[in-house]
């Protein structure tokens, strides 16, 4: 009998630049006696970005920030005595410590190798075919990461001007969950809507980093209602070369803001996120994610 519950699980491509040659990052397991990416499943309620990071962290001893993504790994393992479908979602990662790596019982042993060399040592064809799209993802010029803010108090409950509308509790809470999540996407730059609802989304995130949150007043809904065309020129500002910015604005707002940005996206649920990746191509990748 086959268990129709998914497992999830999340990795990534650890790699560096050594001596003009790229290096990647395996993990041997001696429980299956393979070579393998590091990876492993999300806890209850674990983001999977969070889930990459601390299992990459976990297994080779490194922290790690991650970039672009690589694909998702669909396979069949065993759970409970039956079969459940296991889904692995894979994204580069580059370390940003030099923690050195300790044997474990999951993990005994890890190398860095040239890509060519990885590929054969690799256990699994699908591993091969992950470290394959590393070399479509890389190097990535600049990241923009959009945002919708955290849930806010509703206008008819509200008394004072729409701009100090503040957040609910809920989002709030969001607000330090997404914390955690930009951390690991390595966002290094901040900019807001003027309203203290898009600003407190980012709040936390800023405070853990000791970074000002740059207000832009014409991606909010007051600034983008008077002035609809205040958002050209916009997209030379936002991306910004060897930067991760974080863009915090409004649901009526963000469909002109991301076609601004040179994205094609739909609608945005309050916390909910969009990471997009400029390559050196000119093309861009991105992924979408619920509130945190």
């Amino acid at each position: 009998m086959s268990n129709p519950a998914t497992v999830i699980a999340a990795g990534g491509v650890v790699w560096r630049e050594s001596r003009g040659t790229r290096q990647v990052l395996l993990v041997h397991r001696p429980r299956y006696d393979d070579w393998s990416l590091p990876k492993g499943k999300l806890t209850t309620h674990e983001h999977v970005l969070l889930a990459a990071r601390r299992e990459i962290e976990e297994e080779t001893g490194l922290q790690v920030v991650l970039g672009p993504p690589l694909g998702v790994q669909r396979y069949v393992v065993r759970k409970n005595g039956g079969t459940a479908q296991k889904l692995v979602h894979y994204w580069s990662a580059t370390a940003v410590d030099d923690s050195a790596f300790e044997p474990n019982d999951e993990v005994d042993e890890i190398t860095w190798l040239p890509e060519d060399k990885a590929r054969g040592k690799l256990s699994y064809p699908r591993d091969v075919e992950i470290l394959d799209a590393l070399d479509r993802v890389i190097p990535v010029v600049a990241t923009v990461v959009v945002v919708r803010h955290a849930e806010a108090v509703k206008r008819k409950d509200w008394d004072g001007k729409d701009n100090a509308r503040p957040l609910t509790q809920s989002g709030a809470a969001v607000a330090e969950r997404l914390s955690d999540v930009l951390a690991v996407i390595g966002a290094d730059r901040l900019v807001s809507s003027d309203a203290d609802r898009c600003a407190a989304t980012l709040a936390p995130y800023a405070v853990s980093i000791d970074r000002h949150i740059d207000l832009w007043p014409e991606i909010s809904e007051r600034g983008y209602n008077a002035d609809p065309d205040g958002l050209r020129g916009l997209r030379e500002r936002a991306w910004k070369a060897g930067k991760v910015t974080v863009v915090c604005s409004h649901r009526p707002v963000l469909p002109a803001l991301a076609r601004e940005l040179g994205l094609k996206v739909g609608k945005f649920a309050t916390g909910a996120f969009l990471a997009a990746h400029r390559l050196a191509d000119g093309s861009v990748v991105y992924e979408r994610f619920g509130a945190p």
